[in-house]
This record gives C-alpha cells, sequence and structure tokens, in this order.
C-alpha cells in the first residue's frame, strides 16, 4: 500500500553552503564555537549516542531502540525499557520515535549512514525483512545467538527459519498471528446462526457455509442507514484471498529467495479469488461497496456481521460495544491464512552489540518483553508456553469462546498460515502500491476481473523491471 522510501541527500545542502560564504567572521567563529561547546556536551553526556565510546560519564552505554509512534504500543515501549534497565544498570535504552510507519524506514536508514544508528528496530515500515537483510542494514545474530545458548524451546520453527538466511538468523520473532473471520456474536444470535467452529480442520465450515451466513445477517434492500452486511472481505495483502482458492500473485520461491522474479496475476485461481470479492459487493449484496465502507467505518460499526481480517482485529475491536468473536477462514480450496510474525532485528552498524543484543534477548524472552506484549497488545505469542495466558486474557474479551477454543484458534491459524509476502519480499512496497492503485479502481467501479487482472499482470512486470535485478537470499 506504500511506496518504498528510500534516504536522499538533502537537496538544499549546495543553497545553504553559498549562503554561509557571506557569513561575516566574527559570526562564523561563533558559529564553530557554538558546534564545539555542543559537541563537547554530548560527548560529557553520552559518549555512546556519537558512537565515540562505549561509556558515559555515567558509567552507561547507551543504545538506541527505534520505534514509531503509536498510542497503544507506546507506553508499553517505556515500561519494557524501564524494567529492562532495572536488571540492567549499565545500559541505557534511549527511545527513538518515528513519526509514522510512513517514515520509519527514512529514519532508519538516516539514522544507519549517521553516528547515531538505530541499534534495535523491527519492520515497522514499508521495507520488509528481506530489504534489511539484502541491504545490509540487519546484523546477523546467529553469533549471538550461539555464545548467550538463547533458547528457541517453545518457538514454531518455521516462525525462526523464515527469517534466516542459508542457517544465520537475522531477526527473532516477538509476536504473531494469522488471519480470521472476526463475527459480530450479537448479529448471528439474532439470525439464529450456531457459533463458527474453532477447529481449523471442520469440513463443514467452508465457503457454502460462510454464504448461507452471510445471506442470513445481510439486509441488502434496506434504506442505506439501516442496511446490514453479512460478509467483508477485507483480507491484507491481496493475494490473500487467492491463496484461499489454491493460487497466488506471487511465486512459492519468492518466500524462500525474497526475489519476485515472476507474477501470475491473472492465472486462473487469482481470477476467481478477485471474482470472489467484487460478488461479494455487486452480486451479493453481502458486502458494502468501498464509498459505502469508508462511511460506514467496517465491522466497529456494528452493521457488518462477519469481516475476514488479519490478527489486529484482536486489539482493534476492542472498543466495540457489541459482543464479538473470531473463527478459522472457511475453505475453500485451501483455508491457508496469511501470518504476519513481527521480530526485532539489530543493526549492523551498531556501535554496541552486545549491549544491543542484551537489548533483544530481553523484548524477545518469552519471560519478559513477549510476555508484556501480549498482555498489552493482545498480540498473539510466538511461543507456545504464553498461549494459555493469551487465552485467558482474550477469553475476557470474547466471553462466547472457551479458553480451550481460543488455543484451538491461535494454534490452527499457525499450522495452516503462510508468512505474508510484504515480510519477506525484497522491494515489495512497490508491487503493493501497483496493486491497490489498480485493484481499488476494480472494485469501486465494478470493472470486468479478468481485464482488471491482465492490467494488474502486466503493471507487475514492469515493476520486476523496474526493481531490476536481485540476488536471492538463499
Amino acid at each position: 500500500m506504500r511506496q518504498q522510501l528510500m534516504y536522499r541527500p538533502e537537496k538544499h545542502i549546495s543553497s545553504t553552503t553559498k549562503q554561509g560564504r557571506h557569513m561575516s567572521k566574527a559570526l562564523r567563529e561563533t558559529l564553530v564555537l557554538a558546534m564545539l561547546l555542543s559537541a563537547l556536551a554530548l560527548i560529557f553526556s553520552s559518549c555512546s549516542v556519537l558512537g565515540i565510546g562505549a561509556e558515559s560519564f555515567s558509567g552507561k552505554t547507551t543504545i538506541n531502540w527505534l520505534v514509531r509512534a503509536d498510542p497503544q504500543n507506546n507506553p508499553w515501549e517505556y515500561q519494557v525499557v524501564k524494567e529492562f534497565e532495572a536488571s540492567h544498570p549499565n545500559i541505557h535504552v534511549q527511545i527513538v520515535i518515528s513519526p509514522g510507519s510512513a517514515n520509519y524506514d527514512q529514519k532508519n536508514e538516516t539514522m544507519s549512514v549517521g553516528f547515531v544508528p538505530a541499534d534495535v528496530y523491527s519492520t515497522w515500515g514499508n521495507n520488509s525483512w528481506a530489504d534489511n537483510v539484502y541491504r545490509g542494514f540487519a546484523a546477523d545474530l546467529t553469533p549471538f545467538i550461539n555464545a548467550s545458548h538463547f533458547s528457541f524451546e517453545g518457538m514454531d520453527k518455521k516462525l525462526l527459519d523464515q527469517y534466516s538466511v542459508k542457517g544465520h538468523v537475522y531477526a527473532i520473532p516477538f509476536a504473531t498471528g494469522g488471519s480470521y473471520i472476526f463475527y459480530n456474536v450479537d448479529m448471528l444470535k439474532k439470525a439464529n446462526l450456531p457459533t463458527p467452529p474453532t477447529n481449523w480442520d471442520d469440513p463443514n465450515w467452508n465457503l457454502d457455509t460462510a454464504l448461507k451466513y452471510a445471506k442470513a445477517l445481510s439486509t441488502p434492500d434496506a434504506p442505506l442507514t439501516q442496511r446490514e452486511y453479512g460478509l467483508s472481505d477485507d483480507l491484507w495483502p491481496e493475494n490473500a484471498t487467492s491463496l484461499l482458492f489454491g493460487g497466488d500473485i506471487f511465486p512459492q520461491s519468492a518466500y524462500k529467495t525474497g526475489v519476485i522474479d515472476s507474477v501470475t496475476a491473472n492465472s486462473p485461481e487469482v481470477i476467481q479469488a478477485e471474482q470472489f470479492k467484487q460478488d461479494l459487493i455487486y452480486k451479493y449484496k453481502y458486502m458494502p461497496n468501498p464509498a459505502d465502507a469508508s462511511v460506514l467505518n467496517g465491522f466497529l460499526s456494528g452493521k457488518v456481521g462477519m469481516t475476514m481480517n488479519g490478527v489486529w482485529g484482536f486489539w482493534s475491536y476492542q472498543s466495540v460495544k457489541f459482543q464479538w468473536a473470531a473463527a478459522p477462514l472457511p475453505t475453500i480450496k485451501t483455508n491457508t491464512n496469511v501470518l504476519f510474525t513481527d521480530p526485532w532485528m539489530m543493526s549492523k552498524n551498531t556501535h554496541h552489540p552486545q549491549e544491543s543484543w542484551e537489548f533483544i534477548q530481553w523484548l524477545c524472552s518469552p519471560e519478559h518483553g513477549a510476555k508484556s506484549y501480549m498482555e498489552s497488545s493482545g498480540a498473539i505469542p510466538p511461543w507456545s508456553q504464553l498461549i494459555p495466558a493469551w487465552a485467558a486474557k482474550t477469553h475476557k474479551i470474547m466471553p462466547s469462546l472457551s479458553e480451550q477454543q481460543l488455543i484451538e484458534l491461535a494454534q490452527g491459524s499457525l499450522a495452516h498460515g503462510q508468512e505474508s509476502i510484504n515480510h519477506l519480499a525484497i522491494s515489495y512496497g512497490q508491487y503493493d502500491s501497483a496493486i491497490g492503485t489498480i485493484t481499488s479502481a476494480a472494485f469501486a467501479s465494478n470493472k470486468p476481473v479478468p481485464a482488471t487482472l491482465d492490467q494488474l499482470q502486466q503493471q507487475l512486470q514492469s515493476t520486476i523491471k523496474q526493481v531490476g535485478p536481485l540476488r536471492p537470499l538463499q
């Protein structure tokens, strides 16, 4: 959805330099003195910020943790730093907040070429994990893992393997979760519909059943202000629905090598998936059209019975005033769902690798950061030993599901999950931008799906050429 952001030097350096030539000698001397005093102040307050030395006069090493402005997570970040520093008195963690996801990569890249790299960071921007490894921003964590004997007991091996290159680990997961059907419990009860299962292998939870539910929940002939919708497909990325139909826009090799060297945007399976989404809007009227959806505010409005969406629904829907719960995606040809696994990484340019590794261990540990992040955000932890605690917390939010059902739901999404292409492909932001532009226009105007996907196929092939040849990660 977002264009790749690359760091560029400031365009006005030459004009600023030209102005500087006209400064008076006295003014230049004053500025030089001020710069020297500022530099001395920084050195005395924290040498590590400048990368001059590991220790400051306070006896602490300062590392930088790059996060994004996020009202939900920022309080947890300050709290976890407080807890870490209490047990690591020789390390100070300086939180650097990017204004938002769109600025995150540029901030990281700017810091990397300067004196204050973002020692610890994540994939909060457009750049994928693969981008960070390919462009040399991410450090190889394997030596630190081996030296510290950091234990991965309780973490599904595939979560770690997907962030590894030829056996070398470049990121450690701290949260995960798949894609689900979130449903309005009150609306289902009103329509006398049974509660959907939490077992991903239930053969009765299929497309036919989901469409029957959608029909019972929809009131397409009601006035717009009173209309209710049965099923909204809000899955992301765009290939998520294609996975359910047994296809994909991208080659399977891209999930391993990071390289998108071919696309199948107009394959029969992708056409079926996109036609299904369009039919939900215009044929069945189970889903609001884009214009109405922007006014309605989707599932949060209480007028959408079911929505297929990502794991973020577990925390973004907590403010609603109706009862809600979650179920597996229905099986169509498959029920493969998109996983979103968030990791922490270390900058390859860090001046303080050991201190940064100590902090990453804390952030990812099931006893510390991963646990408190789960408690604060509601995100599903990547550690099996934390799943019962997550289920107990989530049960309080959606009491219609037992703790055991929630455990079954979370474990099933991992077992049937495929990590999101936006985490594993190099330069994915450029592809996503093209996809969003073309498909959104088609859904807004009910444009024929095959013609739209032919256009998308051509555009994505052009994007492959624009990205240029890439070296496979594996």
